[in-house]
């Protein structure tokens, strides 16, 4: 009978840590800042879409359902390291809750939009862009109960057009993308 318990106490062991050893995104997140071939940032939303009095109301309670966008970015400098780190990100996706909501692009250049949570309650969206030539954007969207109609709602209000939009918070982020 010892036996059989220490074989179950092995088999559960054996279980959890199982399941644990998969990298949530925060996780990656956490491990990329200590990596100086990332490029992070961390933007509240008022810092790229203030709340001015152009907006209207319906504007001004999505802003303030996101809380914060957090930046990763990759500049293309070594293709295996590019590949590892896509992939790492890809597995993630996968294999934790989010839900593809769409994609885009051509070969060598893609973009993934995700969500995580219920449609009306949304605890975050996330952006996986990669040029197989320039690198990587994974941007995180997080907010208090967003919904995806907020979400395009979000991306119109960041419009330059319709308000005054910040683009002093991307500098250096957005280089990634330039050729090189």
């Amino acid at each position: 009978m010892g036996t059989l318990k220490a074989v179950l106490v092995v088999l559960v062991v054996a279980a959890l840590s199982s399941c644990q050893d998969k990298q949530s995104l925060q996780e990656y997140y956490i491990d990329s800042k200590e990596n100086e071939a990332f490029i992070m940032v961390d933007l509240p939303s008022s810092l790229i879409a203030p709340v001015t009095q152009e907006m209207t109301e319906d504007q001004k309670r999505v802003i303030k359902s996101v809380k914060k966008i957090n930046l990763l970015a990759y500049s293309m400098k070594d293709s295996m390291f590019y590949t590892t780190e896509s992939a790492k990100v890809k597995e993630i996706l996968a294999d934790d809750d989010y839900e593809e909501l769409m994609k885009f692009g051509k070969p060598g250049q893609r973009m993934r939009l995700f969500i995580k949570g219920q449609d009306e309650a949304i605890d975050e969206v996330v952006v996986f862009a990669q040029d197989e030539n320039k690198g990587f954007v994974l941007a995180r969207v997080l907010g208090d109960k967003m919904n995806v109609a907020d979400m395009v709602r979000f991306a119109e209000t960041m419009d330059t057009s319709s308000t005054k939009f910040n683009t002093a918070g991307f500098e250096g982020v957005m280089d990634v993308f330039k050729n090189q």
